[in-house]
């Protein structure tokens, strides 16, 4: 945020410089007019004093502001096992840098050292760009420590579902939400702090916070009305999933059905043919042994008539040969 914009009296002296927003003002307000795209003028004396008096006041105001800037922050070891990384990116039509913070394990943090005067009121500003996360784990916090942890002060600003501690700038992007923090403090004795921004389980991009005007083109959004929005958003997806899934499973269930009595159909239909086919191959075995067994009888009866029919003749030969007379001499004459 730099004062470029010069500024001169009604005499066209230069009389100090602003910020693009602060002229705009001027001009809105009847207070001064445009001489060109980097300058205007002051309508009247009394306006111009008041300028210089506003003008003294906003760079003591700027000299206590500490603005974020990526690369004086480190990725902090001593937090989580996450990935930070430093990006050149394009944001609200500009190139920037910012820091990426990954999610990983409990937390991933951000830090840095600030040299500080003694007894000071200061801010520290920044903008951030999140997307939705399960609102039981993520959580974002900002601590501006002096000699050790817990020894200054700590800013929730992602705590649950809420927005704990509210940024001057909320506004509603393509990919999530974008907002811009300024976290007063006092120094205190100490003549330097510590800042740390952490993370739990979500992703963020930190970035330098421009003139509030700058985002004027984004939707304004209510960071709680938008989480809930996204949960909505969420469960009615879920719902029409679960419904989608309902349905294909019916039908599969019904296909299967019809399938499974088809198939019941055609097991009884061919259980059928092969009970008949059995009963056919056992009665036509039993015709067959039945009919084995006739035959074995017929012949067993032939054989037996047979030799029935032998041993009669036998008979009739042994009745039928003339028995031998025998000598003394033991030998037989005709």
């Amino acid at each position: 945020m730099a004062k470029n914009i010069l500024v001169t009296n009604n005499n066209g002296d230069i009389i100090g410089a602003t910020y693009p927003k602060r002229a705009r003002g001027l001009i809105k307000s009847g207070r001064a007019i445009q001489v060109d795209e980097f300058t205007l003028k002051l309508t009247d004396a009394v306006c111009a004093d008041a300028f210089s008096i506003q003008n003294i006041m906003e760079d003591k105001d700027m000299a206590n502001t500490i603005e974020f800037k990526a690369r004086g922050f480190k990725l902090d070891e001593k937090i989580g096992t996450g990935k930070g990384t430093r990006l050149m990116v394009t944001e609200c039509g500009e190139s920037v840098e910012c820091f990426e913070i990954a999610q990983g394990g409990a937390a991933t943090g951000i830090t840095k050292v600030a040299e500080l005067e003694k007894d000071k009121d200061y801010v520290f500003r920044f903008a951030m760009k999140s997307k939705f996360v399960r609102a039981d784990v993520a959580e974002s916090n900002v601590s501006i420590f002096f000699k050790e942890p817990g020894d200054g002060y700590t800013y929730p600003i992602d705590r649950g579902d809420k927005n704990r501690f509210k940024p001057v700038v909320c506004k509603k992007t393509d990919d999530g939400i974008f907002r811009v923090f300024e976290l007063p403090f006092n120094s205190g004795d100490d003549t330097s702090c510590t800042i740390s921004i952490q993370l739990h389980d979500m992703t963020a991009w930190i970035y330098p916070a421009k003139d509030i005007e700058s985002y004027s083109a984004l939707e304004d959004i209510d960071y709680d009305l938008w989480r809930q929005d996204e949960i909505h958003n969420i469960a009615k997806t879920l719902n029409n999933i679960g419904g989608s899934i309902g349905g294909t499973l019916n039908d599969i269930g019904g296909t299967l059905g019809d399938t499974l009595n088809g198939i019941g159909e055609f097991a009884v239909g061919v259980g059928d043919k092969i009970a008949k086919t059995v009963s056919d191959v056992f009665t036509k075995s039993a015709d067959k042994e039945a009919a084995e067994e006739s035959v074995k009888e017929d012949d067993a009866e032939i054989k037996a008539t047979e030799v029935e029919a032998a041993a009669e003749e036998v008979k009739e030969e042994v009745k039928e040969e003339p028995k031998e007379e025998k000598t003394e001499g033991g030998s037989s004459e005709e």
